[in-house]
């Protein structure tokens, strides 16, 4: 027999669907007879069923994606070291960054063999009108950018730890003393996504989005000053 509710469903004050943190289920007398997410069609969810796949050195924390062998910038930008080069390394945007950013459509990244410096302004992403700056993790000259970004920047949405990669570089200096890695990276992201909650519930006002719905990003339900304070507070 199927469970009774989705497994994915965390009740507190209210009731949190932890595959998409943000989409927060208001609770009433009826709540726990009513609504896809407390039956047993939650498996129709389109949500559940993006959640439930298997990833490859990938694990869900609180509905965003980490990878774990990756390290991480508290800006969220990740830094994957190369394994045939001792000071080579892959950059990219971690999936909570990305949700917040929103569909991107085009990248202005600096051109090989461009100094980068850790903390400085490295790259921009952008998303129709939007425009995020984003930092370096560490100091460096970029190598090589990712040709694909040209023609479909919006891979970084669909798979920013793989094919959406930005661009390679060689790292100067201590390289990646001081980012998050491994079991801290999964307690730094789980704070983040909490705070993320409490940004939305008690500074934002917001409290439920569509119930059942499988959002692409966090920044379709949000106005502009919405967004950008978001933004600001969490990437830029």
């Amino acid at each position: 027999m199927k469970e009774g509710k989705c497994p994915l469903l965390e009740i507190t004050a209210v009731a949190f669907c932890k595959a998409y943190p943000v989409k927060m289920i208001p609770l009433d007398k009826g709540s726990s007879t009513s609504g896809i997410c407390h039956t047993s069609e939650f498996h129709e969810c389109a949500l559940y069923k993006e959640r439930s796949k298997p990833y490859t050195g990938v694990e869900s924390v609180r509905g965003f994606l980490l990878k774990s062998d990756y390290y991480l910038h508290p800006r969220h930008v990740w830094v994957s070291p190369s394994e045939e080069n001792e000071n080579g390394a892959t950059l990219g945007i971690d999936d909570f960054c990305q949700k917040l950013i929103g569909k991107i459509d085009r990248v202005t990244i600096p051109s090989e063999g461009s100094t980068i410096k850790e903390n400085a302004v490295c790259f921009l992403l952008h998303s129709g009108q939007r425009t995020v700056k984003m930092v370096s993790p560490v100091d460096g000259i970029i190598k090589t950018v990712n040709s694909k970004l040209a023609s479909d920047p919006s891979v970084i949405n669909r798979d920013p730890y793989d094919e959406g990669w930005l661009f390679t570089m060689h790292v100067h200096g201590e390289g990646l003393k001081g980012l998050f890695f491994g079991d801290s990276a999964k307690r730094w992201l789980t704070w983040e996504v909490e705070r993320l909650q409490r940004t939305f519930s008690s500074e934002l006002g917001l409290t439920a989005t569509d119930g059942g719905e499988s959002l692409s990003d966090i920044s379709s339900k949000l106005t502009e000053a919405q967004w950008s304070r978001v933004i600001n507070q969490f990437i830029g």
